[in-house]
């Protein structure tokens, strides 16, 4: 065959082919390509729809709306007071992981309750007009404080049992100290030994020295949280001795029985003053069952002579 004819052939089958490429491989029109698109938000719009639907009614309409709430009481509430009740979380050991915005919606419900039960148990029971029943005013009162004075309550009792647990924590730091330890391995092994409120202070300080605060700042970071005032003196002590230079060994074994030392005259103080607390139930209760006693038959006899 002629060279010629077969150039061309081949030239006819090279140009069939590229047009059959470009056709099949040619993508969707532009309309096509739109309809896609559209599809797919609304396939991605009814999944959000789905997704919000499949939630709850109160993660939808109450929890955005008492955020709310809570960020409009936020805004108007003083930084000192916000402060306050950020500080009495912290001595209180943060319970169920309280925070500021946490215990106001505790005391919106609490209120809230309060004035329900009010509502319903005051105007059935005592049957009060109107103007004397401004009283069912009190329920939400007393339940917007109740929060506060839980909270109040719970602080009271984890400083209670810190200052029970420093005495023996520093008596053992002082062991561990004289055996050889370094400071912070002493807190460690503290840590290791006691339980409470007292470990786990611990823990947050020994773990805020390894991430690179200093000592002396985590020791009066401590003191703030616990507002306990024994170990804010141990504390002071601790930082002074830091300063000077002093054996830590000395400065921790004179704090030790300067801590004992202030129980000790605390506990007779108490005892100093419970004879006089003694006498107002004794004045109250015991006395005049004992003149009725005593006098009773007195009484009835000079009675009977009548």
């Amino acid at each position: 065959m002629n060279p010629l004819v077969l150039i061309l052939l081949g030239l006819i089958a090279a140009v069939g082919a590229a047009i059959a490429t470009g056709v099949l491989g040619r993508g969707p029109a532009p309309e096509e390509k739109y309809a896609a698109k559209l599809a797919g938000i609304e396939d991605h719009a009814m999944s959000l729809q789905e997704i919000e639907l499949s939630r709850s009614f109160g993660e939808r309409v109450i929890a955005p709306v008492r955020q709310q709430i809570v960020a409009l009481i936020m805004s108007r509430l003083p930084a000192s007071r916000q402060q306050q009740m950020r500080q009495l979380i912290q001595t209180a050991g943060h319970p169920y992981n309280l925070t500021v915005s946490g215990v106001i919606t505790a005391k919106f419900a609490v209120a809230g309750i309060a004035g329900i039960l009010g509502i319903l148990l005051i105007f059935p029971l005592l049957q009060l007009s109107f103007p004397i029943s401004l009283v069912v005013v009190a329920p939400p009162v007393v339940g917007w404080i109740l929060p506060d004075r839980w909270l109040i309550q719970k602080a009271n009792s984890r400083r209670k049992q810190i200052e029970l647990a420093i005495p023996d924590s520093i008596d053992l730091l002082t062991i561990c100290l004289d055996a050889g330890l370094s400071f912070d391995a002493a807190l460690q092994r503290i840590a290791d030994k006691v339980e409470g409120p007292l470990k786990e202070e611990l823990l947050v300080m020994l773990s805020d020295i390894r991430y690179g605060r200093p000592r002396s700042e985590a020791l009066m970071a401590m003191a703030e949280r616990l507002e306990v005032e024994d170990m804010t003196a141990f504390v002071n002590a601790v930082v002074q001795s830091q300063k000077l230079g002093v054996a830590l060994g000395d400065t921790v074994r004179i704090q030790a029985s300067e801590i004992r030392r202030r129980r000790r005259q605390g506990a007779e103080e108490k005892a100093a003053q419970a004879s006089l607390k003694m006498l107002f139930p004794m004045i109250g209760c015991i006395f005049p069952t004992l003149f009725i006693v005593l006098m009773g038959p007195v009484a009835l006899l000079l009675l009977n002579k009548h």
